[in-house]
Protein backbone atom coordinates (compact mmCIF):
# COMPACT_ATOMS: atom_id res chain seq x y z
CA UNK A 1 0.00 0.00 0.00
CA UNK A 2 1.41 3.34 -1.05
CA UNK A 3 -0.37 6.43 0.15
CA UNK A 4 -0.44 9.42 -2.16
CA UNK A 5 -0.32 13.06 -1.09
CA UNK A 6 -3.70 14.74 -1.46
CA UNK A 7 -3.29 18.20 -2.96
CA UNK A 8 -4.98 21.04 -1.14
CA UNK A 9 -6.44 24.28 -2.39
CA UNK A 10 -5.03 26.53 -3.88
CA UNK A 11 -2.82 24.08 -5.80
CA UNK A 12 -3.26 25.01 -9.50
CA UNK A 13 -3.63 21.38 -10.63
CA UNK A 14 -7.01 21.37 -8.86
CA UNK A 15 -8.37 24.08 -11.16
CA UNK A 16 -7.33 22.55 -14.49
CA UNK A 17 -9.37 20.20 -16.67
CA UNK A 18 -7.85 16.70 -16.58
CA UNK A 19 -6.78 14.89 -19.76
CA UNK A 20 -8.55 11.87 -21.21
CA UNK A 21 -6.96 8.47 -20.65
CA UNK A 22 -6.11 6.64 -23.89
CA UNK A 23 -6.57 2.89 -24.30
CA UNK A 24 -2.77 2.58 -24.51
CA UNK A 25 -2.39 4.13 -21.05
CA UNK A 26 -4.67 1.62 -19.29
CA UNK A 27 -1.86 -0.87 -18.62
CA UNK A 28 0.20 1.80 -16.84
CA UNK A 29 -2.44 2.81 -14.29
CA UNK A 30 -0.83 1.02 -11.35
CA UNK A 31 -1.42 4.03 -9.11
CA UNK A 32 -5.20 3.44 -9.07
CA UNK A 33 -4.87 1.00 -6.14
CA UNK A 34 -2.84 3.69 -4.34
CA UNK A 35 -5.72 6.11 -4.98
CA UNK A 36 -8.12 3.65 -3.35
CA UNK A 37 -5.82 3.15 -0.35
CA UNK A 38 -5.41 6.93 -0.02
CA UNK A 39 -9.16 7.52 -0.21
CA UNK A 40 -9.80 5.11 2.67
CA UNK A 41 -6.83 6.37 4.69
CA UNK A 42 -8.18 9.92 4.42
CA UNK A 43 -11.72 8.76 5.37
CA UNK A 44 -13.05 9.81 1.99
CA UNK A 45 -15.81 8.31 -0.15
CA UNK A 46 -14.30 9.42 -3.44
CA UNK A 47 -11.05 10.62 -4.93
CA UNK A 48 -10.15 12.05 -8.34
CA UNK A 49 -6.73 11.65 -9.91
CA UNK A 50 -6.07 15.43 -10.04
CA UNK A 51 -6.36 15.48 -6.23
CA UNK A 52 -3.21 13.33 -6.12
CA UNK A 53 -1.35 15.38 -8.77
CA UNK A 54 -2.29 13.13 -11.72
CA UNK A 55 -4.16 15.23 -14.25
CA UNK A 56 -6.04 12.32 -15.84
CA UNK A 57 -9.78 11.60 -15.99
CA UNK A 58 -9.90 8.86 -13.35
CA UNK A 59 -12.06 8.65 -10.23
CA UNK A 60 -12.50 6.09 -7.49
CA UNK A 61 -15.65 6.08 -5.39
CA UNK A 62 -17.01 4.13 -2.44
CA UNK A 63 -20.18 5.85 -1.21
CA UNK A 64 -20.62 3.16 1.46
CA UNK A 65 -16.99 3.66 2.57
CA UNK A 66 -16.54 -0.09 2.62
CA UNK A 67 -13.29 -1.59 1.42
CA UNK A 68 -13.91 -3.92 -1.49
CA UNK A 69 -16.98 -2.00 -2.68
CA UNK A 70 -15.06 0.81 -4.38
CA UNK A 71 -15.55 1.47 -8.06
CA UNK A 72 -13.07 2.82 -10.60
CA UNK A 73 -14.17 4.95 -13.53
CA UNK A 74 -11.91 5.96 -16.40
CA UNK A 75 -12.99 8.94 -18.54
CA UNK A 76 -16.35 9.18 -16.74
CA UNK A 77 -19.03 11.31 -18.34
CA UNK A 78 -22.46 12.17 -17.02
CA UNK A 79 -24.77 11.54 -19.96
CA UNK A 80 -28.05 12.31 -18.21
CA UNK A 81 -29.08 14.17 -15.05
CA UNK A 82 -32.48 14.31 -13.44
CA UNK A 83 -34.27 17.63 -13.23
CA UNK A 84 -34.96 16.75 -9.61
CA UNK A 85 -32.20 18.16 -7.42
CA UNK A 86 -31.32 18.13 -3.77
CA UNK A 87 -29.15 20.27 -1.54
CA UNK A 88 -26.81 18.61 0.94
CA UNK A 89 -23.61 19.40 2.82
CA UNK A 90 -20.39 18.28 1.17
CA UNK A 91 -16.79 18.24 2.27
CA UNK A 92 -13.64 17.72 0.24
CA UNK A 93 -10.25 16.14 0.95
CA UNK A 94 -8.63 19.02 -0.98
CA UNK A 95 -10.35 21.61 1.24
CA UNK A 96 -9.87 20.15 4.73
CA UNK A 97 -12.11 21.68 7.37
CA UNK A 98 -14.50 23.20 4.80
CA UNK A 99 -18.05 22.03 4.20
CA UNK A 100 -20.97 23.70 2.51
CA UNK A 101 -24.35 23.02 0.99
CA UNK A 102 -24.24 22.13 -2.70
CA UNK A 103 -27.13 21.58 -5.12
CA UNK A 104 -26.80 18.42 -7.22
CA UNK A 105 -28.96 16.28 -9.50
CA UNK A 106 -30.67 13.55 -7.52
CA UNK A 107 -30.12 10.93 -10.26
CA UNK A 108 -27.48 10.61 -12.97
CA UNK A 109 -26.47 8.23 -15.73
CA UNK A 110 -22.76 7.70 -16.18
CA UNK A 111 -20.74 6.37 -19.08
CA UNK A 112 -17.08 5.42 -18.59
CA UNK A 113 -14.48 2.68 -18.99
CA UNK A 114 -13.25 0.18 -16.46
CA UNK A 115 -9.52 -0.56 -16.01
CA UNK A 116 -9.62 -3.00 -18.94
CA UNK A 117 -11.13 -0.45 -21.32
CA UNK A 118 -14.57 -2.04 -21.32
CA UNK A 119 -17.41 0.44 -21.58
CA UNK A 120 -19.59 0.89 -18.51
CA UNK A 121 -23.02 2.47 -18.20
CA UNK A 122 -24.38 2.94 -14.70
CA UNK A 123 -27.09 4.88 -12.91
CA UNK A 124 -26.72 6.53 -9.52
CA UNK A 125 -29.11 8.26 -7.19
CA UNK A 126 -29.08 10.15 -3.91
CA UNK A 127 -25.73 10.09 -2.07
CA UNK A 128 -23.99 7.88 -4.66
CA UNK A 129 -24.98 10.34 -7.41
CA UNK A 130 -23.66 13.21 -5.29
CA UNK A 131 -20.28 11.50 -4.77
CA UNK A 132 -19.84 10.79 -8.48
CA UNK A 133 -20.82 14.35 -9.46
CA UNK A 134 -18.37 15.79 -6.89
CA UNK A 135 -15.49 13.69 -8.23
CA UNK A 136 -16.28 14.49 -11.86
CA UNK A 137 -16.22 18.17 -10.89
CA UNK A 138 -12.59 17.63 -9.88
CA UNK A 139 -11.84 16.28 -13.36
CA UNK A 140 -13.19 19.53 -14.77
CA UNK A 141 -11.22 21.78 -12.40
CA UNK A 142 -14.28 22.60 -10.29
CA UNK A 143 -14.13 22.64 -6.49
CA UNK A 144 -17.11 22.67 -4.16
CA UNK A 145 -16.38 26.33 -3.35
CA UNK A 146 -17.06 27.03 -7.03
CA UNK A 147 -20.61 25.73 -6.50
CA UNK A 148 -21.62 28.41 -3.98
CA UNK A 149 -22.34 32.12 -4.38
CA UNK A 150 -19.58 34.72 -4.14
CA UNK A 151 -20.28 35.81 -0.55
CA UNK A 152 -20.41 32.24 0.76
CA UNK A 153 -17.21 31.41 -1.13
CA UNK A 154 -15.40 34.37 0.42
CA UNK A 155 -16.58 33.39 3.91
CA UNK A 156 -15.47 29.77 3.39
CA UNK A 157 -12.07 30.80 2.04
CA UNK A 158 -11.60 33.24 4.92
CA UNK A 159 -12.17 30.47 7.46
CA UNK A 160 -10.05 28.06 5.41
CA UNK A 161 -7.04 30.37 5.50
CA UNK A 162 -7.35 30.63 9.30
CA UNK A 163 -7.28 26.83 9.80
Amino acid sequence: MALLKVLEYPNPILTKKASLVSKNELKSLRFVQDMIDTMYHEDGVGLAAPQVAISKRIIVVSPDAQRGKERIYINPEIVESSKEEEIAVEGCLSLPGISCEVRRAKKIKLRSWDLNGAELAEEFENFSARVVQHEIDHLNGILLIDRVDFNRRQALLGSYRRL
